[in-house]
């Protein structure tokens, strides 16, 4: 039966290296081969071998799922782990078990020597036991995920969502998180929270009552994003240690269930190059585009640019289903729109490029937070009557909706409608909302708010976060018509450090929610106001 069990002990250390290391070690790592070769050899004594070197290997054994067993324990600690070291704990075991059983027996006992060299001979006990090393094996990488996390779901809701609040009101409701705020997105019933701890929170944009929650307790927390339907939720957790790789795990934003996990570069998600989508989670690496499957977390598709065109610069934008690339070829400067679904070009806007004159030519992309427009901006593009080098295109059909006199002074990313923001020396000076539909202008007041830290803007208000003293602050809410604004001060206390801190503001189903990122100290609460 020891045999059996050594072997396939043995098997699985040598299997090990091959299998994931997840974020600790995304790439071949030398520990964890050094120790499986270490496994593997342990293992040739007891399989045949004199009682002295069986002792040793017993000894050594013992010792190496000791060493196993230490790193794996470290890897759960940090909330993070690959599929490598657990099955290397299953073999290591089982060969530490084969080995003390093997320096067990006595050369002397001729039963005992007899029943050893027939030890090959098929039994149910050891097909029992190699059985029981296999499953243990192929369990081991799920139990030690099981480990890390702390999901409580909630069932999913059989009634529509609440729409999105247009303006603040003045119910208010607060949250105090157990941990700093990492960042806020807009879901399906209300908004997620990120904490510093590791957690993930949704939180009801009704009356800010916890809808569901998902943790990795030791593992900080790199990045959260929805999509533009927010109906998914995607959360990275780096690792303290190892800074090369974030574990990016995408959730269902109604329920809090998990969905799929992948492990990327961390250059990828910090770098805002990982967005999901109605179906699929997308990646941009350099040239390349993929998109994974959000239920499974496997490969789709795959996109890279034709012959004779790069896509090495320029940020992707993303809209309800396309996914927008910034496209250079020989003559021209363009975006390709992909279908999210399926990878497939669904529509292309060109413009052709001027003589360089050692200047460079460029691309910029910027979509609005709802995916519904795009802007488009090209540097070194050819002055044509019929084209169209910068503008505010339609981002699911790449229509041109308006052409902007100053395209550099456009924000798409402020909310569903744009701000043209006019600056002198740094300093904003005049504000106006601009119809993407109609390309009309409306100003707003500078003077209600002179001093903003963040600020957004629905389809019907502008929004503004200002006069933050550490403790409190006052929501500036104007109609998109220009009529006057009005204030509503938030208590935010927290004992952060000022320093690290940033102000969130984020339109969501049911609320207008407000927090401060701080670093250290008390945290400051999560307010929503009802609209």
């Amino acid at each position: 039966m020891l045999r059996y069990m050594t072997a396939v002990g043995a098997l699985c250390a040598a299997w090990a290296p091959f299998r994931s290391g997840g974020v600790p070690r995304p790439e071949a790592d030398v520990t964890v081969i050094g120790l499986a070769v270490g496994v593997v050899l342990t293992a040739l004594p007891v399989i045949g071998g004199g009682r002295a070197v069986r002792v040793f290997a017993a000894v050594a054994g013992v010792g190496l799922a000791v060493a196993v067993g230490w790193l794996l324990v470290a890897d759960l600690l940090i909330g993070l782990t690959g599929d490598d070291l657990p099955v290397l704990a299953v073999g290591s075991v089982a060969v530490a078990v084969g080995a003390i059983g093997s320096a067990g027996r006595r050369e002397e006992d001729p039963a005992a020597r007899r029943a050893w060299s027939g030890g090959w001979r098929v039994r149910p006990a050891g097909v029992l036991a190699a059985a029981l090393v296999v499953v243990a094996a192929v369990l081991a990488p799920a139990g030690a995920h099981a480990a890390i996390v702390r999901s409580d779901t909630r069932d999913a809701r059989d009634f529509p969502p609440e729409p999105v609040v247009e303006q603040p009101g003045t119910r208010q409701w607060a949250w105090q998180p157990p941990a700093e705020v990492v960042d806020v997105v807009p879901v399906l019933h209300g908004v997620a929270v990120a904490t510093r701890d590791g957690a993930v929170v949704a939180l009801s944009g009704v009356d800010g009552r916890v809808d569901w929650r998902y943790a990795r307790p030791g593992a900080p927390v790199g990045s959260l994003v929805a999509s533009a339907d927010r109906r998914t939720v995607v959360v990275s957790f780096r690792s303290a240690h190892d800074t090369r790789a974030q574990s990016v795990v995408v959730l269902d934003a109604d329920t809090g269930a998990p969905r799929s996990e992948v492990v990327l570069r961390s250059a990828l998600v910090e770098t805002d190059q990982v967005r999901p989508g109605a179906r699929v989670l997308t990646v941009r690496d350099e040239e390349v585009v993929t998109g994974y499957d959000l239920a499974g977390g496997g490969s789709r598709w795959r996109w890279s640019p034709p012959a004779g065109c790069t896509s090495w610069f320029g940020q992707v934008a993303w809209g309800r289903t396309t996914v927008l690339v910034p496209v250079e070829c020989a003559d021209t400067l363009g975006v390709t729109a992909l279908d999210e679904a399926t990878g497939r070009e669904r529509w292309r806007h060109e413009v052709r490029r001027a003589d360089a004159n050692g200047e460079r030519q460029d691309i910029r992309l910027g979509a609005t937070p709802d995916g519904d427009v795009v802007l488009f901006q090209t540097f070194g593009a050819r002055a044509t009557p019929d084209a169209v080098p910068n503008g505010l295109l339609d981002a699911e059909t790449g229509r041109v909706l308006t052409r902007p006199e100053r395209p550099w002074t456009v924000r798409a990313d402020a909310g569903a409608t744009p701000l043209v923001e006019e600056a002198d020396g740094g300093r904003v000076t005049g504000l106006l909302a601009l119809d993407p539909a109609t390309g009309a202008t409306t100003r707003l007041s500078i003077d209600a708010c002179p001093r903003r830290t963040a600020d957004l803007t629905t389809r019907t208000t502008y929004v503004r976060a200002c006069e933050d003293n550490g403790r409190e602050l006052t929501v500036v809410t104007q109609p998109l018509t220009g009529s006057s604004p009005t204030s509503t001060p938030v208590r935010l206390d927290g004992s952060g450090s000022r320093g690290r801190s940033d102000v969130r503001l984020v339109a969501a189903p049911g609320a207008i929610v407000v927090t401060r990122t701080t670093f250290g100290g008390t945290p400051a609460p999560v307010v929503g106001l009802t609209g």
